[in-house]
């Protein structure tokens, strides 16, 4: 007699498994919304057009100056840390990639930082690839914010050296800068400009969102930037140094948001949809919630569509992109969008066949009301959910049906015939 090592199935367990698989509802996929935050509780999200992305902070014990770590040989003595000759963030080099740009929160023991660092520094320069330009525009910086890093800061520190970056801020935000040069464009708080050579990067840290704010970034990757070295795209503006070197006229590919990572690598990079859209970096204590939902019939036949209007809440002092999901009962069917200014409210609608009698809890959030499906006391073996319509839409919304059905009971039972057949089939001789 031959046997494979798959051993026989007992009766007992297939049994427990069919009366599981019958008694079971069928279950359909949640769409994923991530209520991230600092470990203060606060709330913080980055979009860029209809992309949305909830972000925690990565965290640390250190002030955002170490984490970015910004090298260069100004600082007056070897012996300080600071000290050396990279001019480029030593820190945040296992976050970093070659020709890309990253987004990142860090919330250390002095507040919660905004930090962008562009490019990948290399020990050895050769290694790298061609540094390159880019600008941003920002307005939205919170009042009580301060500039802990700008890299390169050093030609502010000497009399000798003349720096590559260029940094304009508003007078209302210049704390922690220890330079500035000139006004930025009006109706903004800062103009930032960066050039970076082969092997290195740049970038800044902007500390201070742990209260309400809203930072948009206008950014202008590569040729677009505000300067760029031996750059004579501009007839009527003299090139900026043109003799430099083509290890500052390469190109970024890539921006990035850099997130802690649920799975085993310490961090995640989701890459945003544009480099020519602006981004908008919020933080707030309240984010929205839905104040009420309201159907606009509490009862139906089978076949025939809900309407469901929620009402969103925005109790804080920025405006957030709330993700609003319809569920019945604890599953979700399907999300939609909506940006609510601060201290104001918007409505969201969703429509849902029913095609099963019952009654059920449906609603967004927390909020929720009873809808009646024909004869509740009558049962069927149909789905209660039927395809929903797909031109129902608001902002944001994809207009999709995210569900993704489960094992039903039919489904399982064939299943559980087929592994019992299979089974038996391999403990035969």
């Amino acid at each position: 007699m031959r046997r494979s090592r798959y051993g026989a199935v007992p009766t007992g367990l297939l049994i427990a498994l069919l009366l599981t698989s019958l008694a079971a509802p069928i279950v359909y996929a949640d769409s994923h919304t991530d209520d991230s935050g600092s470990e203060s509780g606060r709330s913080y999200q980055i979009v860029q057009g209809t992309q949305v992305l909830s972000v925690e902070p990565l965290s640390g014990d250190e002030p955002v100056e170490e984490f970015y770590d910004y090298r260069h040989p100004y600082v007056g003595s070897r012996d300080d840390p600071s000290w050396g000759r990279s001019f480029s963030s030593v820190g945040t080099t296992d976050y970093q990639r070659d020709d890309t740009s990253i987004l990142m929160l860090y919330e250390g023991p002095q507040g919660v930082s905004l930090v962008a660092v562009h490019d990948k520094y290399h020990e050895e320069p050769s290694q790298g690839t061609a540094g390159g330009s880019l600008s941003w525009t920002v307005g939205g910086l919170p009042e009580s914010g301060e500039w802990a890093v700008l890299d390169d800061e050093y030609g502010w520190l000497t009399t000798n050296e003349s720096k590559d970056d260029i940094f304009r801020l508003d007078a209302g935000h210049r704390a922690g800068a220890p330079g500035n040069d000139g006004a930025p464009p009006v109706g903004t708080d800062a103009l930032l400009s960066w050039v970076w050579t082969t092997g290195r990067s740049d970038g800044v840290a902007y500390r201070g969102l742990e209260t309400d704010a809203s930072i948009v970034i206008n950014p202008a990757f590569n040729n677009e930037s505000y300067h760029r070295y031996a750059d004579d795209r501009r007839p009527d503006v003299p090139p900026d140094r043109p003799g430099a070197n083509a290890g500052y006229n390469g190109i970024v590919d890539n921006w990035d948001v850099v997130v802690p990572s649920s799975g085993d690598d310490d961090v995640e990079h989701i890459e945003l949809d544009s480099l020519e859209e602006p981004v908008a970096i919020r933080s707030t204590s309240t984010p929205p919630t839905p104040r009420s939902v309201s159907l606009e019939a509490s009862r139906i036949d089978p076949g025939d569509t809900a309407a469901l209007s929620a009402t969103i809440e925005n109790p804080g002092s920025t405006e957030w992109t709330y993700e609003a999901q319809l569920r019945v009962y604890d599953t979700n069917l399907r999300t939609k969008t909506v940006t609510v200014p601060a201290g104001e409210e918007r409505t969201v609608e969703f429509t849902q066949q029913f095609g099963e009698a019952g009654r059920y809890e449906i609603g967004v959030g927390n909020e929720q009301t009873t809808l009646t499906v024909g004869d509740p006391d009558a049962s069927t073996d149909e789905s209660p959910f039927d395809d929903p319509d797909e031109a129902d839409d608001t902002e944001g919304a994809d207009g999709t049906d995210d569900r993704i059905p489960g094992f039903g009971p039919v489904a399982a039972l064939v299943a559980l015939l087929v592994v019992a057949v299979g089974a038996k089939y391999r403990t035969g001789s």
